[in-house]
């Protein structure tokens, strides 16, 4: 169950022991978290870090390392569910998530794997190319460039395997998870961010603004404002946000090194299967989760047999990969918010917490911009993010 990012992985802090305490709590220590204390130690604050496991073991090293624009839905689809207007700044988003990211690599140097080689949506059926063609049309003339590509233009392999349209979007890119965020918290903690792995929130008392507490099995932190940066299990902490976020596990399989196959991340079936080739020839593919939609809902990071057994049977369609080795097998939990968007911001009935969640499966998407935008509110008062995903649009 070991995901392949994490092969390897040492521990970065131990444990809290005792009591501290600090200007910010930061709890949840993957994309958002990481985001969220890097900008803290850039900005002088004393800020304490928790984690109930260790620094990118949740959902944020357990995905398949895609840097993706827009949200799980296809853009003719998140027109209809979002406006023409909100669907367009939501995806615009999206990309400057990218930007920053990519320009925090550069930054530090980070040797996270990190490659900007587009994405390719596969269509499998008619309807689908309806929505793949359509959603092209409407991301052109948003000013985002997408380019159309037929069965020969996708090569033989994936023509082979039975699709016939595809849309490439240049501006696309992958990574290591897990190293990328790894490599953002050491980057943290060298500006003086304490980081306690291991170390669960039981309970958060968070009613009154200034004077926060949070009890764990071997301390308690008391902080000014805490920021809530664990996606799916955001509710547990938060009451408010009780039933606006449902955690979703998501399957994942590696192989061994295989010869060159797919050029870039690829997504198919509405987005429900997924996989890409990375710089050393190893094949991340996950997905799936349409298979038994009700079975992939909760928080245990369980392998669902029938799913791996449809992932396996699909490596095993590309002649090239019928004799490649799986070498890893694992699961993750993601949430999944209401409407497909982020929740960023106040909490109600918590006005000592922040809160950045239910990225819905694209949280190397938004994660990132919506972590900071937690720091922007804390040292300036707003965020255009937080204004875009207002986490109290859902009170429970």
């Amino acid at each position: 169950m070991t995901p392949y990012w994490l092969d390897g992985a040492s521990p970065l802090a131990g444990a809290l022991t005792g009591d501290v305490s600090a200007d910010v709590l930061v709890i949840g220590a993957g994309l958002c978290g990481a985001s969220a204390a890097l900008a803290l130690g850039r900005a002088g604050i004393d800020t304490v870090w928790l984690d109930a496991g260790a620094v990118a073991h949740g959902a944020s090293g357990r995905n398949a390392g895609f840097l993706l624009q827009g949200t799980a839905e296809r853009y003719v689809r998140a027109v209809a569910i979002h406006g023409r207007e909100r669907a367009q700044r939501v995806h615009g988003l999206s990309r400057e998530n990218h930007r920053a990211m990519a320009a925090t690599i550069a930054e530090l140097g980070l040797d996270c794997g990190y490659q900007r080689r587009g994405s390719l949506q596969l269509a499998g059926s008619p309807e689908e190319e309806g929505d793949l063609l359509e959603s092209a049309a409407l991301l052109r003339e948003d000013g985002f460039p997408a380019e159309e590509r037929g069965a020969d233009a996708l090569g033989e392999h994936l023509s082979g395997a039975g699709f016939r349209l595809g849309v490439h979007l240049p501006d696309d890119g992958e990574l290591q998870p897990a190293s990328f965020v790894r490599g953002v918290a050491q980057a943290a903690m060298g500006l003086g961010v304490r980081l306690y792995e291991h170390t669960p929130v039981t309970t958060l008392h968070a009613d009154s603004p200034g004077d926060v507490r949070a009890e764990t099995p071997t301390g308690t932190v008391r902080a000014q404002i805490a920021l809530v940066c664990t996606n799916a299990s955001a509710g547990a902490l938060l009451g408010g946000l009780r039933g606006a976020i449902d955690a979703v596990r998501g399957q994942m399989l590696a192989t061994a090194a295989a010869p060159p196959v797919f050029e870039c991340p690829i997504y198919a079936d509405h987005g429900y299967d997924y996989w890409r080739q990375d710089e050393h020839g190893r094949i991340a593919l996950g997905g799936w989760r349409n298979l038994d939609p009700e079975g992939e809902v909760g928080p245990d990071e369980m392998l669902h047999p029938v799913i791996q057994a449809r992932m396996t049977d699909f490596i095993r369609r590309f002649p090239a990969l019928r004799d490649v080795p799986i070498t890893h097998r694992w699961s993750g939990t993601m949430g999944f918010s209401r409407d497909g968007l982020p929740l960023v911001g106040a909490v109600p009935g918590a006005p000592g917490a922040l809160v950045a969640a239910g990225f819905t499966g694209h949280g190397f998407g938004f994660a990132w911009v919506c972590g900071r935008s937690l720091v922007d509110i804390v040292l300036e008062g707003r965020s255009e993010v937080a204004e875009l995903f207002p986490a109290r649009r859902f009170r429970t």
